[in-house]
């Protein structure tokens, strides 16, 4: 299969990663990358586990959960093409921060922690990007805070679907949007922090049940 990065397919996006790299670079990058596939429902990244390597995805989306005292999982967020995951354990090198599960059929490029750091200490636009990608996240993990103490129920999946069409989503002719993955009422009342039977009473019918 291909995994190049240099992409013919407009559809597919340069990973943020890698935005601003020379062609030089963006070379060296490619003969350092390895290919995995993932199959639906099969877990990525094991919360709490060391950390060796980061996954960029080609193709595909990912859920990001995390582990509650009782056993049960927490969804977070998803990923899609061209995001980074797993990067957070190269950085600081402490375990994994969350589970991260294959979504559907997805495929990456992995990088190990040591060309990993050689990358960002030869190529300042990747440390850049990492930067900026850190940051990101952490404003919208502050978000998500903020309207989990201060909106609605009904205001938070509001808010929740606006950030997914707002990343991911493709208008359509009559004005609505949709999304590229399934997303059902109960992912969707994880992400709010309610309940599903709260969530049905206010989501869209383009949501899925499961």
């Amino acid at each position: 299969m291909n995994m190049n990065l240099v992409h013919t397919d407009s559809t597919i996006p340069t990973p943020a990663i890698f935005e601003g790299l020379n062609n030089d670079d963006m070379q060296r990058v490619q003969g350092h990358l390895r290919p995995r596939l993932f199959d639906r429902g099969e877990i990525i990244l094991q919360e709490t586990e060391p950390g060796e390597v980061a996954y960029i995805i080609r193709d595909g989306f990912v859920r990001v959960e995390t582990t509650n005292a009782d056993g049960t999982r927490t969804l977070l967020t998803f990923l899609g093409p061209g995001e980074i995951f797993g990067e957070l354990s190269l950085v600081d090198l402490l375990g994994r921060s969350a589970t991260v599960v294959a979504h559907c059929d997805t495929s990456v490029y992995g990088i190990d922690r040591s060309t990993f750091w050689e990358f960002l200490r030869v190529m300042p636009a990747m440390t850049y990007n990492l930067v900026g990608l850190l940051s990101g996240r952490l404003r919208l993990a502050n978000g998500q805070v903020q309207a989990l103490a201060a909106l609605d129920v009904e205001a938070r999946v509001a808010r929740q679907l606006q950030v997914l069409a707002t990343e991911y989503g493709t208008a359509t002719p009559h004005g609505g949007v949709t999304l590229p993955f399934r997303l059902t009422q109960e992912e969707l009342a994880d992400l709010v922090g309610a309940s599903r039977v709260r969530v049905n009473r206010c989501s869209p019918p383009f949501v899925a049940t499961a």
